[in-house]
């Protein structure tokens, strides 16, 4: 799983659709929904790319992308953000979430 920073967002973003996870060591429900993010990830890899960032180590660009709770599920196509999930979901509502986008 690729790991966002301030340096690498813009490229990894270019002309495809990326899903990134904002996220927090500290953070209770960020710490319950990465195993299913990565799972989820691992099911629809062949038509998108996953990626997490932690917004502590990467504060400036968290701010940028709006995040004001986490975690957030931000859904990018060719580089613009076209739909977020905010807080704990189940792989039921990440798979649709994901469809939605893709499709």
């Amino acid at each position: 799983m690729e790991q966002i920073t301030s340096q690498n967002f813009k490229q990894t973003l270019e002309n495809k659709v990326v899903f990134v996870d904002f996220w927090a060591a500290w953070c209770g429900p960020c710490k319950m929904l990465a195993p299913t993010f990565e799972q989820v990830a691992e099911e629809f890899a062949d038509k998108a790319t996953f990626a997490k960032c932690n917004v502590d180590d990467n504060n400036t660009l968290a701010l940028r992308q709006g995040i004001q709770s986490i975690p957030c599920i931000i859904a990018y196509k060719n580089g613009q953000e076209v739909d977020r999930s905010i807080g704990y979901v189940t792989e039921d509502a990440l798979k649709a979430f994901i469809q939605r986008v893709i499709e």
